[in-house]
């Protein structure tokens, strides 16, 4: 038996597959976010509760915790909490969209050694939602904490640690800090004014680790039970949602939306938002990268349009039901849906949402229609990234994640994108992907394409509209248009909300 622990920027879950992939135990919780102006936070000491609560529910309601004999974690990137000797969090933690490390990645790009790196091919990438700003920010912040932090740590990181009392990261977390797949550049992050040796040490994907002897006896694991080290939760999807063909690429829509495929050879990218990122298990290369927010855009739209329902398990078949009775083109109402800024397929922490085209004979039918569109409009911009920069065409979308169990959604994106779109049997893409690195380490199967063809399987296959694509076509080209005209102008948009007699003082729980 394999147990995958899977924390996202929403929840976090606990499965159990068998060594064939078959999911026999399954245990989520709700994980609160923070977000207040430019922050966007969560806490670890509930990730550490959460997780004891998935592990207790294991052990007292099944008798599967003295069969498992490998554990992983799979985690969202790019967040990042300060921790004492004892891995002990001093901080909040960070998340990938907090904002507030602006001024730190301005310090750090027009620095001498950023651009002497880049000057000879490292194609660095530092943004707001990258690891090493994020820390400086509170350098400059709140430099007593800053100085009290032994390590700096992701929530992979964090989650390693409990279970085996150690501290390690996998290469592709590692890259969100300066680490170039061997090592990390010392030099850049010394000039930056973090030390290197706060960053945790990197070890291969697929290294075994021994479970600790307190997590053993808590949860009633064997000795021989074995912790492997896997990566984070957008790698992981897209390994445990692809259909096995060439040039699939695979739509993953949590909180966020990642468009990912698996090629056999290294892309030469030519811009500092498309990813190309090796997994030396695997011998393959992810080409793409994730937005800022994917499925959070409907969470949001449900909290905003439909608080009245949003806690009714038949709140998500209201929203479809409304979408459906607008038209293609929402009656020409768009959304551009940068609710938390934006990081790919361009750069813009201080883009925000809006809605174009409203009349008065707009209805919520039409807003809703509109929200929906705009998650297709972003993965066809997502794919055209990778084709445009990667020189990769992409004949096949497949779907997972939230988003995917929207059937209205899936022929959108077929639609919008003109692929044919398949749709995954178990929506539990990342953990699978997490199962299926496992399962290669103990080479439960020889390969890639062996573990696919016996795990991931096909619902169904969605065929584009030739008549609705020429439509959407027409819509994307202004959609594209309205973000190019908008870029310069969400700056001033900040400085103005930023203005004291307006700003906002209220604090929004959960993504």
């Amino acid at each position: 038996m394999y147990l995958i622990i899977n924390l996202g920027l929403k929840s976090i879950r606990g499965i159990v597959f068998t060594e064939k992939g078959r999911q026999v135990f399954s245990k989520a919780f709700p994980v609160h976010t923070t977000l207040f102006n430019r922050r966007v936070e969560q806490d670890a000491s509930e990730w550490r509760k959460l997780l004891k609560n998935i592990l207790i529910d294991l052990k007292e309601n099944t008798n599967l915790c003295s069969e498992i004999r490998y554990i992983s974690v799979t985690t969202s990137s790019s967040c990042i909490l300060g921790v004492d000797d004892k891995i002990k969090p001093l901080t909040k933690v960070l998340m990938v969209s907090d904002k507030r490390s602006y001024n730190e990645v301005e310090q750090i790009v027009k620095s001498d050694e950023f651009k002497r790196t880049n000057s000879r091919g490292a194609k660095l990438t530092c943004a707001t939602s990258s690891v090493v700003p994020k820390a400086l920010w509170f350098k400059n912040n709140d430099t007593k904490v800053f100085d009290e932090v032994k390590y700096w740590i992701g929530a992979g990181e964090y989650l390693n640690y409990f279970f085996t009392k150690e501290l390690f990261t996998d290469p592709l977390n590692a890259s969100k800090a300066f680490f170039d797949g061997k090592t990390y550049n010392v030099t850049l992050l010394e000039s930056s004014g973090l030390p290197s040796s706060t960053l945790p040490p990197v070890c291969s994907i697929g290294t075994t680790f021994q479970i600790s002897s307190s997590v053993q006896r808590e949860f009633g694991f064997s000795d021989s039970c074995k912790y492997i080290l896997t990566t984070y939760d957008a790698i992981c999807a897209v390994i445990g949602s692809n259909n096995g063909e060439d040039f699939n690429a695979c739509d993953v829509s949590g909180t966020v939306t990642s468009v990912r495929l698996i090629s056999n050879q290294q892309i030469q990218v030519n811009s500092n938002i498309l990813l190309s990122q090796y997994v030396g298990l695997l011998d393959k290369y992810l080409v793409g990268a994730s937005n800022n927010l994917g499925g959070g855009i409907i969470e949001w739209h449900k909290q905003a349009f439909y608080k009245k329902e949003a806690s009714s398990s038949s709140v998500y078949s209201k929203m479809e039901n409304a979408a459906t009775k607008s038209n293609v083109g929402a009656r020409g109402l768009l959304f551009l849906p940068y609710l938390l800024g934006e990081r790919a397929p361009f750069v813009a922490p201080n883009a925000s949402g809006s809605f174009f085209g409203i009349k008065r004979s707009s209805t919520i039918k039409d807003f809703t229609r509109a929200v929906f569109e705009s998650t297709a409009y972003v993965t066809r911009d997502l794919i055209e990234l990778i084709q445009n920069e990667g020189g990769i065409n992409v004949n096949s979308l497949t779907v997972s994640g939230g988003l995917a169990r929207f059937d209205l959604i899936n022929q959108i994106k077929a639609d919008v994108c003109n692929k044919p779109v398949y749709v995954v049997d178990n929506f539990e893409s990342t953990s699978i992907g997490a199962f299926i690195l496992m399962a290669i380490t103990t080479k439960e199967f020889g390969s890639l394409s062996e573990a696919l063809k016996n795990v991931v399987k096909v619902r169904k296959i969605i065929n584009p509209s030739e008549e609705n694509h020429f439509a959407y076509n027409k819509f994307f080209e202004l959609f594209k248009e309205l973000n190019n005209n908008l870029l310069p102008i969400y700056d001033k948009h900040k400085d103005l909300i930023s203005m004291k007699t307006i700003r906002q003082n209220e604090k929004v729980k959960n993504l």
